[in-house]
């Protein structure tokens, strides 16, 4: 049987404070089942540091060969889905904290291939490149923090790369992977029917809808009313539900997702912990130091806002310095998923069958335009 042998690809001291990208030699034999990049920085011993954060650093990977690229990430803040589909669930994302000077703060973020570890149907067969090679682009000019010293540059941050294979004797034949591919990204009309059509011949497992907002406020339930499967055959793809239903089931088979809030004010740290269901705009009220409260606003999954509430005597808007999150789990609002086993009791949807076969997606009557794209990507199953 085959065995997982991690291997450190590189372990480097990052010297610049600008974007910067490396290319690192991948082993020509094996099936990569994941990569951990790990970077680690210090914070400065002396001066005023109560809370230092680290932003998310690493903004493309991809696994490639002589230009062609076969599997591409970006960080789930730009493309959340390509995340839910190698994780599962959500990497830590946003700012660590170590919460005093002098102390290490890590990051790390892990890319996983499959669904569990012993899943051999999510990986990437590295024997089917003839150069393979990883691609990472991060960057460590972006900070924050409270108090007017932060990172000590005299401990430069190191960037570790390990990845895991599936090596040695039995490693079976491959039947395939499955890849994530982007196929449409439009911006939504008001009262629109989108009618896409799924083209090709590669079964597919999943179908994902992810609106890309940056607008702390628009949220997917509110954006779509309707999404259904049809082809030659209505009757045969049963897929038509309103986004209560569906909503209902991504929780059922994905869970409820957890967000940790980081909230700094003028005069000290707050930190709020909090479960996101199914009330879209749910509000926490935070006492803080200074004898205000804040209000937390659960949104797109892309951000969450922190307000001061109104009508508090003195309250300002300068009091509340930075806000970001860890989020972990699927948002339904986010990305809303077809998922060919988990709701229409079939492990596959073969275009091939009932061509053609449409997505359509109905959208709600809003008042306000749409900001940002709607992209759609579908997981399917690629045959060597």
């Amino acid at each position: 049987m085959p065995t997982i042998r991690p291997k450190v690809l590189v372990d480097h001291e990052y010297v610049s404070q600008t974007k910067y990208t490396i290319d690192l030699d991948l082993p020509t034999t094996g099936l990569l089942s994941s990569l951990f990049l790990k970077v680690t920085a210090k914070t400065l011993s002396t001066g005023d540091c109560p809370s230092p954060w680290m932003k998310y650093l690493i903004s493309g990977i991809s696994v490639n060969q002589a230009g062609q690229a076969a599997l591409n990430a970006a960080p789930p803040e730009t493309f959340q889905a390509d995340y839910y589909y190698k994780t599962g669930k959500m990497p830590q994302m946003g700012y660590q904290r170590p919460g005093g000077v002098g102390q290490q703060v890590d990051e790390i973020i892990p890319i996983l291939f499959g669904e569990k570890v012993d899943d051999l149907k999510h990986y990437i067969d590295l024997s089917k490149f003839s150069d393979p090679k990883l691609s990472v682009t991060y960057d460590l000019a972006e900070t924050d923090h409270v108090g007017s010293t932060i990172w000590d540059t005299s401990y430069y941050p190191r960037f570790t790369v390990m990845a895991n294979l599936f090596q040695g004797v039995g490693i079976p034949p491959s039947e395939g992977y499955y890849s994530l591919r982007q196929i449409e990204s439009y911006t939504p009309v008001n009262s629109e029917k989108h009618m896409l059509e799924l083209k090709g011949a590669r079964p597919i497992k999943r179908i994902y809808v992810q609106y890309d907002a940056l607008d702390p406020d628009e949220e997917l339930m509110h954006l779509i009313d309707r999404a259904r499967i049809w082809g030659s055959n209505e009757s045969w793809i049963p897929f038509d539900l309103e986004i209560d239903p569906w909503e209902e089931l991504i929780r059922e088979l994905y869970g409820t997702c957890e967000m940790r809030a980081l909230l700094s004010y003028a005069k000290g740290g707050q930190t709020m912990d909090m479960a996101v269901d199914k009330n879209l705009g749910s509000v926490a009220l935070i006492p803080t130091t200074i004898d205000k409260f804040a209000v937390f606003r659960a949104s797109t999954g892309r951000k969450a806002t922190f307000y001061l509430t109104t009508g508090t005597t003195g309250a300002v808007a300068t009091d509340i310095l930075s806000a970001e999150y860890i989020i972990k789990g699927l948002l339904p609002w986010s990305v809303g998923i077809i998922d060919m086993p988990g709701m229409l009791g079939i492990d596959h949807l073969d275009p091939t069958e009932y061509a053609p076969v449409f997505l359509e997606l109905d959208y709600a009557n809003n008042a306000g335009a749409y900001s940002a794209p709607m992209n759609i990507h579908v997981e399917d199953l690629v045959k060597p």
